[in-house]
């Protein structure tokens, strides 16, 4: 039980000290997805991907500028990734997360699609618990 306590509390801890590196700041709202039958899936960004040892993240989008943060694990490497976004020019801000943080062991997981915006680009952030490492993606604009 004591292991247990311990893994847990470690946990509690490094979740915590990646929230800086995940969050980039305080939290905005997204856009609302939609679910539109007019836009198509493109796929795979190239370039933009996030690696920290046997984790990587990248990124997908979409026809109508919308993109999504998918992440993997394997070698039971744990994970957390999520997407952040950032705007620039009039009514800009740093760089946010607008999804959710994803926890991953030996899996994949991606976010919701959310829309880049007038002046604003995506990436992708993560941080491999397992080793320590983290690394957020090149922006898409």
């Amino acid at each position: 039980m004591t292991r247990l306590r311990t893994r847990s509390a470690a946990i509690g801890i490094a979740a915590a000290a990646a929230a800086t590196l995940l969050t980039g700041g305080t939290a905005q709202a997204a856009p609302a997805q939609t679910g539109r039958s007019d836009v198509s899936v493109q796929g795979y960004i190239p370039g933009k991907d996030a690696v920290a040892g046997q984790c990587k993240g990248w990124l997908n989008k979409r026809s109508d500028g919308y993109v999504q943060a998918v992440g993997q694990s394997w070698n039971n490497n744990e994970c957390l990734f999520v997407l952040q976004r950032r705007r620039v020019g009039s009514g800009g801000y740093g760089w946010t997360a607008v999804s959710h943080s994803y926890w991953i062991l030996n899996s994949k997981n991606s976010t919701g699609y959310h829309w880049n915006g007038n002046d604003a680009g995506s990436r992708v952030c993560l941080w491999n618990y397992t080793t320590g490492a983290e690394d957020c993606g090149a922006t898409a604009w």
